[in-house]
């Protein structure tokens, strides 16, 4: 028998309780007069359990359709591997539960796809997470952009180099590399990067990466985007910077280039600075990760209005996901059969 609504606050049910989870329980559980917890699932009992105890989740389950058939839900937060995605969120909205999915949106186009007709089916939104749109750095950036600072944006350039999977379980490197590697998990963020910053769509992508034993898909990509607005992007992704190195070290830049001024933004100075017509400032730290209690704040004020606020929609998320695995396709395509003769695996 379904669970009835607890005063005003909506009732969120959160499946997967990894690290990115871990994040958003945090923010759901700062929040009380907007969300409750009202259960999480895993399919490792002993994590959920954990994770409940941690967050004061209500429900604790190991299958997330008993989740959804037992607990009555505002929300769902979709925090597993990205080839869950599909299954869990279509599930959601067949019931006209709100969904928020981690990115990427599904581990392939077409899944995405299903997702973007579940949502035009469903009386819930799907809104995808991407840190584009709640980082600090991302939006400063786009609000030079939008108060026309910048002029007509003709290049973005996103550059995200480090060792990522070094110090966490290997894994969970596994894991990622088998199903993409960098340009699929991280370069999915900055495709979504390029279609917000330009407004346009792509019209070709080129990329090239580095291949090394023992997997089968790069760890290092550059990727050069065509726009239909004449417009042009760079995703430049690895997990390979500083990965046998004594020291973490990590590569994180935004540049945006239009006719009429320049954003340019270094993750390791924690520095945006911006030139226009009228001269140049600089602002000082901020940095580009997700902001959680701003994503359930937004999520809250999209489901009292019924439409998105401030949040990706489905068909940014395929278009994302397409982009990215289109990068994928063509690195592949380009690089060598020879594997290198030593490897950084």
């Amino acid at each position: 028998m379904a669970e009835s609504r607890v005063g005003g606050a909506y009732r969120v049910g959160v499946v997967g309780c990894g690290m990115v989870a871990q994040r958003h329980m945090s923010a759901i559980s700062s929040s009380p007069r907007r969300w409750t917890l009202a259960a999480v699932a895993d399919v490792d009992r002993s994590r959920a359990e954990a994770s409940a105890k941690q967050w004061g989740a209500d429900r604790v389950f190991e299958d997330y359709r008993e989740l959804l058939d037992e607990v009555e839900l505002d929300a769902l937060v979709v925090a597993t591997h990205a080839e869950t995605h599909a299954a869990i969120a279509m599930s959601a909205m067949e019931r006209d539960v709100h969904v928020l999915c981690e990115k990427p949106m599904a581990s392939n186009a077409e899944q995405c796809r299903e997702m973007v007709t579940a949502a035009e089916r469903s009386k819930g939104l799907l809104a995808v997470n991407f840190n584009t749109r709640s980082g600090e750095a991302y939006r400063l950036i786009k609000r030079e952009i939008d108060a026309g600072r910048l002029g007509t944006v003709r290049v973005v350039r996103f550059v995200y180099d480090w060792s990522n999977h070094q110090w966490t379980p290997t894994e969970r490197l596994e894991h990622f590399m088998n199903n993409g590697g960098p340009i699929t998990d991280s370069g999915v963020h900055f495709f979504e990067g390029i279609r917000w910053y330009t407004g346009a769509e792509f019209a070709s992508i080129d990329a090239h990466g580095v291949v090394l034993p023992p997997y089968e898909h790069p760890q290092h990509v550059v990727a050069s985007c065509s726009m239909t607005d004449g417009a042009v992007g760079l995703v430049e992704v690895g997990w390979l910077y500083c990965k046998r190195t004594k020291d973490m070290g990590s590569l994180f830049q935004i540049t945006v280039i239009g006719d009429e001024g320049t954003a340019d933004f270094d993750a390791d100075r924690g520095t945006l600075k911006v030139y226009d017509q009228q001269g140049s400032y600089e602002s000082k730290k901020m940095g580009m990760d997700k902001q959680f209690d701003r994503i359930f704040e937004w999520f809250a004020q999209s489901i009292q209005a019924g439409r998105l606020i401030e949040l990706a929609s489905a068909e940014d998320g395929l278009r994302a996901t397409e982009a990215a695995y289109a990068a994928l396709a063509s690195a592949h395509r380009h690089t060598s059969a020879r594997p290198a003769a030593t490897g950084l695996g």
